[in-house]
């Protein structure tokens, strides 16, 4: 139980350094010479791509530059995330579906405003669950006293590990050891048996398979079997009503980029590797892998779902109002 207050020490910390500051945290930015508003955005190292093709392909974006400026920084987990949203060093960023409802839980005033990656049963890609080839793991049963690798706790990898092995009748609270792992060490970590099972994302995922290293036990949709808006994106509720036709523009940028990076994966992809650093993988398994699946639009449907197995879990104590995180006004119609 004690490695589960990790996440709520951290955003505990972070609200007692805002109070004590005796200024409340608005997320809020000042306006740049002729009005462009700046973005303060805390991003990922994976899953990112739509947020990372503003950097590799601008042209993309119309209103970039006109009305608001977007400044990308990236973050290791949630936790360092929303510490530094806390003190107001960025307007808003990435963040998985349960730890944005988690958050709003304990008073963390957000809006979810789009989605980043969805992972959908028989629909792009699942994040994958593996092991090494040759390892005595063959099925999840097999996990009994194993230690899996977890991105984050109270993350989308949390979830998806814990109702898998609850699938299989084993206890995620007692039959099963985690070890905080990032997830570019993942794959290091099962080669150097440091953890017996690790989340491959996209790219991992694709590379791991082409090494002929690894096998899959299971993927995030074996213990939940329905479409997930696993990866969001937040914005401050200050920060948009004090700049709303600046997050609008951003919004509608971002979601004809996610429209472009749907339709022509590869080709931005591509972009991806020429013009940025953010991706640590072999650059023709990149371009030509399985990606998830991409649409900026929330399943309202699905947030009520996770919701349910928080409450399962205990990570919350009782619902909250979805309609106080969630905002579907600023992105454009679809």
């Amino acid at each position: 139980m004690k490695k589960y207050l990790l996440f709520f020490g951290l955003i505990t910390l972070a609200l007692m350094l805002a109070a004590c500051s005796g200024e409340k945290s608005s997320g809020t930015a000042g306006k740049k010479d002729g009005g462009v508003v700046e973005i303060n955005f805390g991003g990922g190292f994976a899953t990112e791509e739509p947020i990372w093709l503003f950097e590799a392909d601008p042209s993309l974006a119309k209103n970039l530059g006109k009305t608001y400026k977007l400044n990308l920084s990236q973050f290791r987990a949630n936790a360092d995330r929303l510490n530094a949203y806390q003190a107001d060093q960025i307007n808003g960023g990435t963040l998985g579906q349960g730890a944005a409802i988690l958050s709003s839980s304990q008073g963390v005033e957000m809006k979810v405003v789009a989605v980043v990656s969805k992972d959908t049963p028989d629909v792009g890609f699942n994040s994958a669950f593996m092991t090494l080839k040759d390892s005595e793991i063959n099925d999840i049963k097999d996990l009994k006293g194993k230690t899996i690798g977890l991105s984050d706790f109270k993350s989308p990898t949390d979830m998806w590990v814990r109702s898998a092995l609850r699938s299989a009748g084993l206890d995620p609270d007692k039959d099963v050891k985690y070890a905080i792992t990032p997830i570019p060490a993942m794959t290091e970590a099962v080669k150097s048996k440091k953890i017996d099972l690790g989340m491959f994302p996209q790219p991992f995922g694709a590379a791991a398979e082409e090494s002929g290293e690894f096998k899959t036990i299971f993927t995030s949709k074996t213990g939940v079997p329905f479409d997930e808006d696993f990866l969001v994106m937040f914005l401050h509720p200050d920060f948009i009503k004090e700049n709303k036709q600046a997050v609008k523009d951003f919004l509608a940028d971002y979601a004809n980029i996610v429209k472009y990076y749907h339709e022509n994966g590869p080709e931005a992809r591509q972009k991806i590797i020429d013009k940025t650093k953010k991706v640590q993988a072999d650059p023709e398994i990149y371009v030509n892998m399985t990606d998830n699946n991409r649409s900026a639009y929330i399943n309202r449907d699905g947030w009520e779902k996770v919701q349910d197995l928080m409450l399962k879990d205990k990570w919350i104590e009782k619902k909250i109002n979805l309609d106080d995180l969630i905002d579907t006004s600023l992105l454009p119609s679809e």
